[in-house]
């Protein structure tokens, strides 16, 4: 009985709780069933069609994505010259909807965007933005930057006179009173007078002989001479006429004072003699309509420290254009190296400043990064280890230096924003030495005299830093540099590896020279000369110092075309004494001759 009846109490409970929740069923499906007619209401008022399809077909559909993102070739041009430039991607204006666009399925709503995004459904895009780094905005637009140094370097080219028959004409007049019968070298090396003498002469020496050449004139491709031959048996010489081909045609006086200096170097093979002495081809740089790219001025006094303005800034200047003009020259080696050391930048002696040498680099990098090219101005750190760890005495402290001096880059200023914010968006960067020093856009690295220590040789890390930077084409410029081994008890630097270092020091080409001759390595008094050369595989001019009557001056006394003078050359040409200038004042002496041997035959820089 009580079972019974607890039975029919849960049926009637069970019926009552489905009677209650029907209604809330009920009204969610009426609910739901409403806003699925609302949302099919606003797309068909939309304008949407919606496709009879089933839930299986569509979950099964696979989606299409096309490629509606096409651009032109003008436009692919510009976006590559912004990545290029470091400048922002190029932005475009909003795009106008189409008509196709606008009957697209919601189901593409990605392809949709593509469409409107695309050229085809948009305005013309605008302007690049300007590429900006380091606060200096930068023209994105026309030549590269190695372009622009190319043209600044040809706008400084001077050019001589065109060579026309009035300078032909006084060509031939200085040609034959400053040198005379000294022209039969180029006639005995390069024309059929010297191989008709050697023939003649082969048996019998002084059968044909020529003993004076008269030049009769002067053209773009070659030179006309009468020369006199001594002929044996006969009193009066016999008179020949030949003509000196240039090795290239020329069009100006600078051009044909170039091929003499040519001619008049020293051939390809070993032992032969040049065709002209260097003290008389330093007379064909006077050649009348040529421009004067090789002079000193007056009273430069290098023998005072510190210089004054002018003079420090004409020293800049020059290695400043040699390093330009070796950077823009695509034939020119990327390893280069310059020595400049007059007694302010000569590290070995004790008038050497540091400040002068910092303003050396900062004309070098800036003039560099006015064209737009990144410059790296690099100082070897700490080497070596234990208490043998530092740095060379002349670079201490020049890394921190190179920081705190006045670049005149702040705000207002002439170069401002070429150091940037950072060492990324800079033109003028700071680092060591080593091969993960090279940014990818590093066009130039200016090394500052790197050198070996006791124990710590330079030649690994720049040799690293040498390869990174000539891989990517960047060049490398040694300033003052010393890589000379330094023997220390730990046996670093010694006789294993020797030639590798002698010969990594070699790869480096030489695109400017200027040092002080004196009369001796100890005492660096009095100035006898200098020695100078301007731009890379040029020509190399001694000069004479000059002194007198309160002024100085440096006249050029030889000349050389690729190659250096030997010492002994040098000393035939530079007396032991200051000579006397136009002033007429009494030359000062020269210190005696040394221990070694003579005043005569001690060489300037034995």
């Amino acid at each position: 009985m009580c079972r019974t009846i607890l039975l029919l109490c849960l049926s009637h409970l069970g019926l009552a709780l489905l009677t209650a929740k029907s209604p809330v069923s009920c009204s969610s499906l009426a609910h739901g069933k409403g806003a699925v007619a609302r949302r099919a209401h606003a797309a068909a008022a939309a304008g949407y069609v919606p496709q009879p399809h089933s839930c299986a077909s569509a979950r099964l559909r696979p989606r299409q994505v096309q490629l509606v993102m096409q651009l032109s070739e003008d436009e692919i041009k510009q976006k590559l010259s912004a990545l290029r430039r470091g400048g922002r991607r190029l932005a475009t204006s909003p795009a106008v909807t189409s008509p196709s666009t606008a009957a697209a399925s919601p189901l593409d709503g990605a392809a949709s965007a593509d469409v409107a995004a695309s050229p085809q459904a948009s305005a013309a895009p605008a302007a690049p933005a300007p590429n900006i780094v380091g606060g200096t905005v930068l023209p994105t637009d026309g030549p590269a930057p190695i372009e622009r140094l190319r043209t600044a370097v040809a706008s400084r080219r001077a050019e001589g006179e065109p060579l026309d028959e009035g300078a032909a004409g006084r060509v031939v007049e200085f040609l034959n009173a400053e040198l005379g019968d000294e022209m039969l070298g180029w006639l005995l090396r390069w024309t059929e007078v010297g191989d008709k003498a050697r023939r003649r002469n082969m048996w019998s020496r002084g059968s044909w002989t020529p003993r004076t050449a008269t030049l009769t004139s002067v053209s773009g491709a070659a030179l006309s001479f009468r020369v006199g031959v001594a002929v044996r048996g006969r009193k009066e010489l016999e008179h020949v006429e030949s003509e000196l081909p240039l090795p290239h045609a020329v069009e100006t006086v600078d051009g044909l004072r170039d091929e003499l200096l040519r001619l008049s170097a020293e051939p390809a093979d070993k032992g032969s003699e040049p065709a002209l002495a260097p003290g008389s081809s330093a007379a064909l740089l006077r050649l009348p309509g040529a421009t004067d790219d090789w002079s000193l001025p007056r009273d430069l006094w290098l023998n005072t420290t510190p210089y004054p303005r002018e003079v420090r800034e004409m020293v800049y200047s020059d290695v400043a254009a040699a390093v330009q003009a070796a950077v823009a020259d695509p034939a020119c080696p990327r390893r280069m190296k310059l020595l400049v050391a007059p007694p302010e930048l000569n590290m070995e002696m004790d008038s050497y400043r540091v400040g002068s040498m910092l303003e050396l680099v900062r004309k070098v990098s800036l003039d560099l990064a006015a064209c737009g090219l990144h410059t790296r101005v690099c100082v070897q750190g700490s080497m070596g280890e234990g208490v043998l760890a530092g740095v060379p005495r002349v670079l201490a402290g020049v890394s921190k230096l190179l920081g705190m001096m006045d670049w005149q880059a702040g705000e207002g200023e002439p170069n401002e924003g070429l150091l940037g914010a950072g060492a990324a968006d800079a033109l003028v960067r700071f680092g060591a030495i080593g091969g993960e020093e090279v940014a990818p856009d590093d066009d130039v690295l200016l090394v500052l005299a790197p050198q070996s220590m006791v124990g710590a040789p330079i030649v690994p890390p720049l040799e690293a830093l040498s390869e990174a930077a000539v891989s990517q084409g960047s060049a490398v410029v040694l300033i003052n540099p010393l890589l000379q081994d330094r023997q220390s008890s730990s046996g670093v630097m010694g006789v294993r590896g020797r030639a590798e270092r002698l010969a990594f020091a070699e790869s480096f080409a030489e695109i400017y020279h200027f040092r002080l001759l004196y009369s001796g390595t100890t005492f660096m008094y009095p100035i006898l000369g200098a020695l100078r050369m301007a731009r890379q595989d040029g020509r190399r001019v001694l000069y004479r110092r000059l002194e007198g009557g309160g002024g100085e001056q440096y006249l050029p006394v030889g000349c050389w075309v690729g190659r250096e003078p030997t010492p002994r050359e040098m000393s035939e040409l530079l007396p032991s004494t200051v000579g006397s200038g136009e002033a007429r004042g009494e030359s000062a002496a020269a210190p005696p001759g040394s221990a070694t041997g003579s005043a005569d035959e001690r060489m300037p820089w034995d």
